[in-house]
């Protein structure tokens, strides 16, 4: 399970801070929504597909490992060089209400070894997966460009 928590980002906290409780809660989302993203951007994003032999990341790990993915080429279950990319990690980033912050999570139990920050496997750096940190640092500007895209918005909505 990956469970993110923004820390750090100072002027963007406390930007969110002097904000009225209810515009707060409009630009936490629209953060959090964004930072989730689709297919094109933000933690639902999969990197292109890059097939990485397994000697060029050290060989397997153990004889075992080795027979494992022998015999599931022999069965048909894995062809190398093609993507077995199933989109369960995709499907499964959400973001949940906790007051007026939003928690974003992911409970897929490969996630670590795919987009961990310092969990992340041989194979998933080779292959360029980009870790939660990252993908997050890359998205920021954006996400605070729907918060205050979200927040006008809501403006217009309440205006009388």
């Amino acid at each position: 399970m990956i469970k993110i928590s923004v820390r750090g980002i100072n002027e963007t906290l406390q930007w969110l801070d002097n904000l009225a409780k209810d515009i707060r809660m409009v630009a936490t989302r629209a953060m959090a929504e964004y930072l989730v993203g689709d297919e094109s951007h933000g933690l639902k994003h999969y990197p292109p597909y890059k097939h990485v032999p397994w000697s060029a990341i050290g060989g397997f790990v153990s004889e075992k490992q080795r027979r494992y993915v022998m015999a599931n080429i022999r069965n048909g279950n894995i062809t190398p060089g093609i993507s077995a990319s199933n989109g369960y990690l995709r499907d499964a980033w959400q973001y949940t209400a906790k007051g007026t912050n939003y928690v974003i999570s992911n409970d897929v139990k490969y996630a670590p070894y795919l987009v961990g920050q310092g969990t992340q496997s041989r194979r998933a750096i080779a292959q360029a997966w980009r870790t939660t940190t990252q993908t997050i640092k890359d998205n920021w500007s954006g996400a605070i460009g729907h918060a205050k895209a979200a927040i006008k918005e809501w403006i217009a909505a309440h205006r009388r």
